[in-house]
């Protein structure tokens, strides 16, 4: 298990868009989204899904990730 920070993440809108970028990606646990923090948290198995799988995701609508 691993998190990952997806950053901008200001409006409902960005939730949506983060949730809608990673909701066919099989591995991912969780998906954390804090708007007070401009941030959503990831959780995924690192056996079924690579960091890199995910952050291209999140890039493809605009985001940052850490």
């Amino acid at each position: 298990m691993e998190n990952l920070k997806v950053l901008g993440v200001d409006c409902n809108n960005c939730a949506a868009n983060v949730r809608k970028a990673l909701e066919d990606v099989n591995g991912i646990e969780n998906l954390d989204i804090r708007l007070p923090e401009k941030i959503a948290v990831v959780t995924f198995d690192p056996d079924k899904v690579s960091k890199q799988e995910i952050t291209e995701k999140v890039e493809d609508f605009g985001f940052d990730v850490e």
